[in-house]
């Protein structure tokens, strides 16, 4: 894995929903192999931080309109370098809300920012990770899980999303019973034929799950999965606290955006 230490051209990446997501690292410890991020070179085994960022959020946080949602992220180097929080601090003093995607524990020693009066914070936790899941199969919990109720249980306002729903591993109404009070929200498994995610999502089941492989093949060649509509008839209207939509902008890449390497 390499670290790259660099200051950032651009404070934020601003997407198609008009969210906006301050640059403060770049890239992933978990491989998953349903992740479009794959297919960018710069992703696979880098970790980027971006050094500068605090001071320049600093110097140019007059220039976002108060109030603005602002989404911010803990990557794997933030231990060592504490830029979210840094960041957070930042906003929240300038009266931004924020929507805080987290996969690491780091999140919890800032449980003192997100319950503060006036803090308008939302932490988003990613639950579709396959060694995890298979150690909650096994055992009835895991990290993550133990993360989310702790926060939970702090008054942080907290949502899980199993984005995609793995069939077969991810047992929705399970997860959501494990996590009380806390909205899971779900999405579909994208293994289109051809594209890098879908083939070295098969494999990966091929190798690590033989017996759900038939069933991932024919995802990948009709675009349905019964499982997941299943849930999807189940909690349309919104009952209970699985989500059939997600918390935030879902790019899935068109079939003219779809990247192969």
């Amino acid at each position: 894995m390499l670290i790259c230490e660099e200051k950032g051209k651009d404070l934020f990446r601003i997407n198609k929903a008009g969210e906006w997501h301050l640059n403060i690292y770049k890239g992933c410890l978990f491989k998953c192999p349903f992740c479009y991020w794959q297919a960018d070179p710069d992703w696979v085994d880098h970790l980027y931080v971006y050094t500068d960022v605090a001071e320049r959020l600093a110097k140019e946080i007059e220039k976002i309109p108060s109030g603005s949602v602002i989404w911010v992220n803990y990557g794997p180097l933030e231990q060592e370098w504490h830029l979210t929080r840094k960041c957070i601090e930042i906003l929240l003093k300038h009266n931004m809300s924020l929507m805080v995607s987290s996969d690491y524990k780091d999140v919890l020693d800032d449980v003192d920012l997100f319950v503060q009066p006036g803090a308008d914070v939302k932490i988003i936790m990613e639950f579709s990770k396959f060694d995890l899941m298979d150690e909650f199969n096994k055992t009835g919990t895991n990290e993550y899980f133990e993360i989310a109720n702790s926060l939970k249980k702090n008054g942080v306002d907290v949502c899980v999303t199993v984005s995609p729903v793995l069939p077969g591993i991810t047992d929705v109404e399970t997860i959501s019973q494990n996590l009380p009070s806390i909205p899971v929200h779900i999405s579909l498994l994208d293994v289109r034929p051809g594209t890098l995610w879908g083939i070295n999502t098969l494999d990966y089941v091929k190798t690590h799950y033989p017996s759900l492989y038939s069933q991932y093949q024919l995802i990948s060649e009709t675009g349905r999965d019964p499982y997941y509509e299943s849930l999807v008839e189940k909690y349309k209207d919104d009952k209970g606290f699985i989500k059939t939509y997600l918390p935030f902008y879902d790019h899935r890449p068109s079939d003219g955006e779809i990247i192969k390497r």
